[in-house]
C-alpha cells in the first residue's frame, strides 16, 4: 500500500499542524500512516504544552476499534500479580486527556477524526452519553461519504469504507442514534457503481449481524448484487470465494427475505464443478473428489435430482483413481448424523457451563472432569490394534522431514497416544473451543479471572525462591511469566470475534506458554527436590521438557490420566512433541492453530492442581 506524503515543511505551530494533518487524515488512515506525522511534529516541537497535547493525540491514535470493541496498542502483566497493564490505558488516559479529546472532537476538520474521538469519548466515560454516540455516527457517515467520493475519482477506498461501516453499525446498533441516516447510507453504498463487490459483500455481511437494525425489506438490493456477481466470467479464485464467502451470505439473505434459496445452492453446485474440472493432475484427484462431494450436496438441496445423479456417477468413477498417502474412511449418513448430534450436544453443554462461576469450571478442568478417560482410551486402543503388523518397523517423518524408526516394542505407547489424540480432537478440543471462545467473547471469561484462579487455587501462583551465583536470595512468581501469553490469547480471540477484517495470530501466545510450561515442570521438580540436570558430552545442562516428564521419580507424583495428557502434548515418542517443534521452528505459520493453545491451557490446569510446598 502506497505511503501518504506528509511534510512538516514550514509548519511551526500546533494550529498550522492540525490544519494540514486533519486535511489529510482520511488518506493517512487509508495508508496506515495516521501516527507518523504526530511523532514527527512531537520530535520537532520544543514547547512542553504542545508536546503534551501531541502525546495525548498519539495515545488516542493507538486505540483501535474492531466493531464495537476497543483495543489498546499493547498489553502486559503489571507489577501486581494478576494485574494486566495496557498501553494506552483508557482509565488513565481519560483522567488527564478528557477535555483535550473533547475539544478535538469538536474542532477537528476531519470527519474521520471527529468520529474516532467521539467514539473514544463514548467508551471513556463511566455513564455513556448518547451525544458522543450521535456525534460519532454522524461523522462516520460523513467520513464514508468522503471515501465514496474519492472512490468515484478512481482511488480505492473500499477497504477503509468497510472498516468504517463496521464501526458505524456497531455504535448505531448499541446507541440507537442516527438509525435512518445510517440505513440510507448503506442503501447508497449498495447502489454505488464504484464500490467493489467484495466491499458490498462485507457490508451485507455486517447488516446480517444486526437483525434488530436491518429487517427483511432492508435487503432488497442484496439479491441483485449477488445475481450480478455470478454472471461474471469466473476463475479459480472467484469460485473459491463464491463457495466459501459470497454464496453462503446470499443463502442467509434469501432465508431472511424468505426468497428461493435453491437457486443459490444451484450456483454452489456449479462453482464446485468448475473447480473440479480444473483439477487435472492425478495426485490431486482427492481434491477433485471433494469438489464432487460438495456439488452433490448442493444439488441435493437445490432439488436438481438429474444433476445430482450425474455427479454421483462422476464421483463413483473417480474414486478408484484417488491415491492418498493416508487412508480415507467415508462415514455413512447415520454415522454423520450421530457425529453432528454429538457436536451439538458438546456445544450446548459448553455454553451451559458459562452460566457457572468460572473458578468452579477451572477446578473441574484441573481434576480432569471433561477429559477422555484412560480406561476408555486403553480399551479402544487394544480393539483397533493390527496384530499382523507387530513384526514391522515403521518409518516416521517429523515436521522437518527427518526420518525416525519405530519398532514393535514402541507401538503400544504410540497407539495409546494416537487413540487418545483422536478422542481429544473429537470431543475435548471442540468443548474447549466453545467454552473459551464463547466465554471470552461474552465477557464471562477474562484474563483476570483465569489468572486469579491460578493465583488463588494453584501452586503456580505461589512465590518461589532461588539463590543466584552471588549468593543472593531471589523471589519470583510464575504468574508474571504466563500472564503475557494468556492475555495475548484472550486479545486475539476478542479481535477475531469482533471483526472479519482481522486475522488472528496465535504464534506469540503458543510459543511463549509452551516454553514457560517447560519451566513450570522444571520448577515442579525443584520444589520436590528432584534433579533437573542432565549430563552431556560438554558438561551438565538442564533437561528438556520431555526428559523431565520421563523421570520416573517425577512421574510417580502424577496420576495416569495427567501423564497421558502430558505425554500427548510434549512427548517425542508418539506425542505432539510441542516443545521441540516450537523451539526448532518446525511449525509453519499455518500450524499455529488455537487448538494448541487450548491444549497448553489444559496442561496448565492439570499441572497446577498439585498443591506442593517449596522445599528449603
Amino acid at each position: 500500500m502506497s505511503k501518504t506524503e506528509f511534510s512538516l515543511g514550514s509548519i511551526e505551530t500546533l494550529e498550522d499542524f492540525y490544519k494540514e494533518y486533519d486535511k489529510k487524515a482520511i488518506e493517512l488512515k487509508k495508508s496506515y500512516d495516521l501516527l507518523e506525522p504526530l511523532l514527527q511534529f512531537k520530535k520537532k516541537s520544543t514547547d512542553e504544552e504542545v508536546i503534551q497535547k501531541l502525546q495525548w493525540e498519539i495515545e488516542a491514535s493507538l486505540f483501535e476499534f474492531r466493531g464495537s470493541r476497543l483495543f489498546s496498542f499493547s498489553s502486559s502483566n503489571g507489577n501486581t500479580i494478576g494485574e494486566i497493564q495496557e498501553y494506552p490505558d483508557l482509565n488513565e488516559y481519560q483522567k488527564v486527556a478528557f477535555n483535550f479529546l473533547a475539544n478535538r472532537a469538536m474542532s477537528s476538520q476531519s470527519a474521520y477524526l471527529r468520529a474516532k474521538y467521539n467514539f473514544l469519548l463514548w467508551h471513556s466515560i463511566v455513564k455513556k452519553t448518547n451525544v458522543y454516540a450521535k456525534n460519532a455516527s454522524e461523522n462516520y457517515i460523513e467520513a464514508i461519504n468522503e471515501c465514496l467520493i474519492k472512490t468515484k475519482n478512481e482511488e480505492d477506498y473500499s477497504y477503509l469504507i468497510g472498516r468504517i461501516v463496521e464501526n458505524l453499525l456497531s455504535i448505531v446498533s448499541e446507541s440507537k442514534q442516527n438509525i435512518s441516516e445510517s440505513k440510507l447510507l448503506i442503501e447508497t453504498l449498495l447502489k454505488s457503481d464504484t464500490l467493489n463487490f467484495w466491499a458490498k459483500h462485507g457490508i451485507i455481511d455486517d447488516m446480517l449481524k444486526y437483525p434488530k437494525l436491518f429487517k427483511a425489506q432492508d435487503f432488497t438490493l442484496a439479491i441483485p448484487i449477488f445475481n450480478e456477481r455470478i454472471k461474471i466470467s469466473t476463475n479459480k479464485l472467484d469460485d473459491f470465494s463464491l463457495i466459501n464467502y459470497h454464496l453462503p451470505t446470499a443463502i442467509k439473505v434469501a432465508e431472511k427475505t424468505k426468497t428461493d434459496i435453491k437457486i443459490w445452492y444451484e450456483e454452489v453446485g456449479k462453482a464446485n464443478l468448475r473447480l473440479a474440472e480444473q483439477e487435472t493432475e492425478d495426485n490431486r484427484n482427492w481434491i477433485k473428489l471433494d469438489y464432487y462431494r460438495a456439488a452433490i450436496d448442493a444439488y441435493r438441496i437445490s432439488g436438481n435430482k438429474a444433476r445430482k445423479e450425474q455427479i454421483e456417477q462422476s464421483y463413483f468413477e473417480l474414486k478408484p483413481n484417488v491415491k492418498l498417502d493416508t487412508f480415507r474412511i467415508d462415514f455413512d449418513e447415520e454415522t454423520i448424523k450421530k457425529l453432528k448430534e454429538s457436536q451439538n450436544e458438546i456445544k450446548e453443554f459448553a455454553l451451559s457451563l458459562l452460566k457457572v462461576p468460572p473458578e468452579i469450571i477451572f477446578v473441574n478442568f484441573a481434576n480432569g472432569k471433561y477429559y477422555p478417560k484412560i480406561e476408555d482410551v486403553r480399551k479402544a486402543s487394544k480393539e483397533n490394534k493390527a496384530d499382523f503388523l507387530d513384526f514391522a518397523v515403521t518409518l516416521q517423518f517429523d515436521n522437518n522431514k527427518n526420518i525416525s524408526r519405530k519398532f514393535a516394542k514402541d507401538e503400544e505407547k504410540s497407539k495409546l497416544l494416537e487413540t487418545y489424540g483422536m478422542r481429544i480432537k473429537e470431543t475435548f478440543l471442540p468443548f474447549m473451543h466453545y467454552f473459551f471462545v464463547y466465554g471470552i467473547k461474552s465477557g464471562h471469561l477474562t484474563t483476570k479471572t483465569l489468572l486469579n484462579y491460578f493465583i488463588n487455587y494453584t501452586w503456580i501462583g505461589k512465590p518461589h525462591t532461588k539463590i543466584d551465583l552471588g549468593g543472593k536470595l531471589e523471589t519470583s512468581n510464575w504468574i508474571f511469566q504466563i500472564a503475557p501469553s494468556i492475555n495475548e490469547f484472550f486479545t486475539q480471540v476478542l479481535a477475531w470475534g469482533e471483526s472479519k477484517y482481522y486475522s488472528p495470530n496465535f504464534i506469540l501466545c503458543i510459543d511463549s506458554l509452551t516454553l514457560k510450561i517447560e519451566g513450570l515442570f522444571r520448577n515442579f521438580s525443584e520444589r520436590l527436590n528432584v534433579s533437573t540436570s542432565k549430563g552431556k558430552r560438554n558438561g551438565v545442562q538442564e533437561a528438556l521438557a520431555h526428559d523431565i516428564m520421563n523421570n520416573e521419580t517425577i512421574r510417580k507424583y502424577f496420576n495416569e490420566e495427567d501423564i497421558l495428557l502430558f505425554d500427548y502434548v510434549f512427548s517425542n515418542e508418539g506425542g505432539l512433541n510441542l516443545r521441540n517443534n516450537i523451539a526448532h521452528s518446525f511449525y509453519s505459520e499455518n500450524e499455529y492453530h488455537p487448538d494448541k493453545m487450548l491444549l497448553l491451557l489444559a496442561v496448565l490446569f492439570r499441572l497446577g492442581k498439585y498443591n506442593i510446598e517449596e522445599r528449603r
